[in-house]
């Protein structure tokens, strides 16, 4: 079959590799459509080493059933269907209690294992759900992403009226502002520094932008709130004047959610922590309530997905959606694949 195989920085081919083995448990998918996360452009751009080449990459994944392993029952051919790409052990204490995104033992497809850049995926079955005929597999790929903004939205308690402050308007900022419209009606502020970002932001539920390569966040933040601060501040970028930005802009007692990836130490107001018993935690990736959830989202057209189809290629031009993406970060939010 073929794959887009990572060799490495941005060394990416189109080879044909052995069609992948199927255990008894397994399910064989044809891929229809895979997205390019951020973090498979991050490996790209030699920005992160989560990755080891050389590596079919690619963990957003919709397709349809080609074959099923033997002790399959709930699966057949020709079965569309979403793939959930957390493997964990399910015997760690996490797992048991619902929290397989911090298994001890996580793995993921396209990143441990071969993933979905490929015609062909074998995952196990019970990874494998069924998705309505009606829903597009150009939208049905964009679940994994939303399960990350679901997560974060499920994890904290916001209330109907809370102000939320969303930090970066990417893919995954844009869909916590969409996922938080539809838990409050209070005001939710999104900062980016690329003004088409904010623009879209503004039609996707926000109700003021800023642009932080122009203003200062926390100043504008106190003029929005009267002073008072936000009642959540949502970290989506991973950087450390951004981390600053949501400490610096939310209340006393409020609550400040870390989920863009940082790989490196960043510099924290301790005292302000501590005096005003702000409360500091991450988010990372989903669990199985949070994919389904999230299904469900886009199956209901509950969120917005027309922004993130814009950018789709044949997967024998794998490498030339990977340049777009880091070299159009303006205009494109999603590239999605199609084998």
């Amino acid at each position: 079959m073929k794959a887009a195989v990572w060799h490495g920085g941005e060394d990416v081919k189109i080879e044909e590799v052995p069609e992948p083995r199927m255990g008894p448990n397994d399910a064989l998918v044809r891929v229809k459509t895979v997205g390019i996360c951020g973090s498979d452009l991050h490996a790209f751009e030699g920005i992160s080493r989560r990755r080891v080449p050389p590596l079919i990459m690619g963990h957003e994944i919709a397709g349809e059933v080609a074959d099923v392993g033997k002790n399959v029952a709930k699966l057949k051919e020709k079965n569309r269907v979403v793939v959930y790409p957390i493997l964990s052990c399910g015997e760690c204490e996490h797992c048991r209690s619902g929290n397989e995104n911090i298994c001890t033992d996580i793995r993921f497809l396209g990143l441990h294992v071969p993933g979905g850049f490929a015609e062909h995926i074998a995952a196990p079955a019970n990874k494998c759900i069924k998705i309505p005929d009606t829903l597009m597999f150009e939208k049905a790929c964009l679940t994994e992403p939303l399960s990350v903004a679901v997560h974060v939205v499920n994890n904290v308690p916001i209330k109907v009226n809370d102000t939320i402050l969303v930090i970066g308007a990417g893919i995954i900022g844009s869909m916590v502002t969409q996922v938080a419209r539809l838990r409050t009606s209070g005001q939710i502020v999104v900062t980016d520094i690329l003004n088409t970002r904010l623009e879209l932001a503004k039609k996707l539920g926000a109700d003021v932008t800023i642009n932080s390569k122009e203003e200062d966040v926390a100043e504008e933040i106190v003029k929005i709130t009267d002073g008072r601060g936000v009642d959540v501040s949502i970290e989506a970028v991973g950087i450390q004047s951004t981390v600053q930005q949501a400490q610096a802009s939310v209340k006393k007692g409020g609550i400040i959610v870390a989920v863009g990836l940082l790989e490196e130490n960043v510099k924290i107001d301790i005292m302000k922590l501590v005096s005003s018993e702000l409360k500091l935690c991450g988010s990372y990736a989903y669990n199985d309530y949070d994919f389904r959830s999230s299904i469900n989202l886009i199956a209901r057209d509950r969120i917005n997905p027309q922004p993130y189809l814009t950018h789709i290629f044949p997967l024998e031009d794998a490498l030339k959606g990977f340049k777009e993406m880091a070299t159009n970060k303006e205009t494109v939010l999603k590239v999605i694949l199609k084998p």
